[in-house]
């Protein structure tokens, strides 16, 4: 008699039945910012915005919230860059929201990330409470990580007048979960039949 498979592979087998038989799908996955890179004085763990990403085809849609720049000591705190652990191709269309959003080199703490996405134009910025949506051209694949540019804030002790923050865990949309969970289930009524056709 064949031994019932561990949770961790009915897992991976799930995964792999439910990616085979499902579509192409967009895939959402939400991060949530507030883990300090870099900016001395300033706070180390505050969540104060999310980006939400969208893949669908070669393309990626994103959605920038700031609900809690209020948070920092400043007069008037703003989200200047999206620094992106990645490759720089494509191009950025579709721009709706509450600030610009252009695709320039260089970026993160020290410069040293690959480029990133700059939500100011010296009239415009992404402050407190907006929100911003982008579409990256040719984006799906060519990305990893970001980090978020705090600027306007004065935590005099550091010298800190701007600061990095990385995301926490991404977390997917719901529909993952539930595709994943539709793939269990399969597996486990395909599992009982066969245990039914050895027994019988």
């Amino acid at each position: 008699m064949k031994t019932p498979y561990s949770f961790a592979r009915w897992a991976v087998v799930a995964a792999t039945v439910v990616g085979a038989s499902a579509p192409a799908a967009a895939q959402t996955t939400v991060y949530e910012f507030g883990q300090l890179l870099s900016g001395n004085g300033a706070p180390t763990d505050l969540s104060f915005a999310t980006l939400s990403a969208t893949v669908s085809g070669d393309n990626v849609l994103f959605t920038l919230d700031a609900y809690g720049l209020d948070q920092f000591d400043g007069t008037q705190p703003f989200l200047g860059a999206l620094a992106v652990d990645g490759d720089k191709v494509g191009s950025v269309t579709d721009v709706v929201g509450d600030a610009p959003v252009s695709l320039v080199n260089g970026g993160g703490p020290g410069g040293g990330w690959e480029f990133r996405f700059d939500f100011t134009d010296g009239r415009e910025r992404l402050l407190d409470d907006e929100v911003v949506s982008w579409t990256w051209l040719g984006g799906a694949g060519h990305f990893s990580s970001f980090a978020a540019h705090v600027q306007g804030i004065n935590y005099l002790d550091g010298g800190t007048t701007s600061a990095w923050y990385t995301t926490a865990q991404a977390v997917p949309e719901p529909a993952t979960y539930a595709m994943f969970l539709a793939g269990m289930a399969l597996l486990g009524m395909s599992a009982k039949r066969r245990r039914a056709q050895i027994r019988g």
